[in-house]
């Protein structure tokens, strides 16, 4: 089946990606970049994993809130306090002693209102296993990968060559093949 993803509500987006529909949540990806990199600017400090690690952590939590999600509450508050608790995990993993400084990162009254809900480490690690999956599943090269992981962590155009020592044309090119791929992947599993 077909879909218009673009026009498709955040709700109907997490029904698809709960139905395995990996173009739903690449949709749901591009809505909430903004909000992965605002949480994610949030932590700072010798103890904080690599920003590009914390966006891929807060891709991990978005993808957690698209399973969770119940409708009780926007989707855009759900996932903001689901990307943040996740990369809360990643700092605190990373570095024990770095729990101070977390703990002052963002007031309370911001994640508003939320269910409890704590997840296993075996539901974590199933979480992790059908994103890299979904991920996975692609097939892109090498060069796709740093130019994915340099797009989704906000690496502007002109800073393509200095950051992955590729020029303009090479990356926006490379975009538009993952684009492609991401297309097929989406057909073939729809």
């Amino acid at each position: 089946m077909s879909h218009d993803y673009g026009s498709l509500s955040d709700s109907r987006l997490t029904e698809l990606v709960r139905g395995g529909d990996p173009q739903a949540f690449v949709e749901l990806s591009s809505r909430y970049i903004g909000l992965l990199r605002n949480k994610a600017a949030l932590f700072s400090g010798p103890s904080v994993p690599e920003p590009d690690d914390l966006l891929q952590e807060g891709f991990l939590g978005l993808y957690a809130a698209a399973l969770g999600y119940m409708g009780k509450s926007s989707f855009g508050t759900y996932a903001g306090a689901c990307v943040y608790n996740q990369m809360v995990t990643a700092v605190r993993s990373s570095n024990t002693a770095g729990n101070r400084t977390l703990n002052q990162a963002l007031p309370l009254t911001e994640a508003g209102d939320l269910p409890e809900r704590s997840l296993s480490p075996q539901d974590l690690v199933e979480m992790r296993e059908q994103f890299d999956n979904m991920w996975g599943g692609l097939d892109l090269s090498p060069l796709e990968r740093r130019v994915l992981r340099l797009y989704l962590g906000g690496c502007k155009r002109s800073e393509a060559q200095e950051r992955a020592g590729i020029n303009v044309k090479v990356f926006d090119n490379t975009l538009y093949r993952i684009r492609t791929k991401l297309r097929r992947s989406a057909k073939a599993g729809g």
